[in-house]
């Protein structure tokens, strides 16, 4: 039997590396409303590695898409990438305002679903 495809993880790294892309390049800008929870320099420090993993996220889902083996182990550093950037997002918030907290919570909680499904899917 053939197993099918992490459909919640090829979308959601589709998804989370367009909206970075549109993130990054809105920052660079200028056009981009930076929350007041979160300071200004540590906010603009997570410029420089989403440049890197933007790529990254698209492999996952390219590759998980096509089924290839490396789809799954860029798929796990993709998830780890957005696990960390979540998780300092919160922390850089301090755990304030009602908007952060709704959204990174949304975006850790299908990040998660899409490493378990990976994870899954390797054993």
């Amino acid at each position: 039997m053939k197993m099918k495809k992490p459909w919640t993880a090829i979308i959601w790294f589709f998804a989370w590396g367009a909206f970075q892309a549109y993130a990054v390049f809105s920052v660079i800008a200028g056009s981009w409303k930076r929350p007041e929870a979160f300071p200004q320099e540590a906010y603009n420090s997570l410029i420089y590695p989403d440049l890197f993993f933007i790529p990254v996220y698209f492999a996952a889902s390219v590759l998980l898409f096509r089924g290839h083996y490396l789809g799954y182990i860029f798929g796990l550093i993709a998830g780890g990438a957005v696990i960390y950037v979540m998780i300092y997002l919160l922390a850089l918030s301090g755990l304030k305002g009602a908007e952060n907290l709704i959204f990174d919570g949304l975006f850790l909680f299908v990040n998660t679903i899409s490493v378990f499904q990976i994870a899954k899917k390797i054993q």
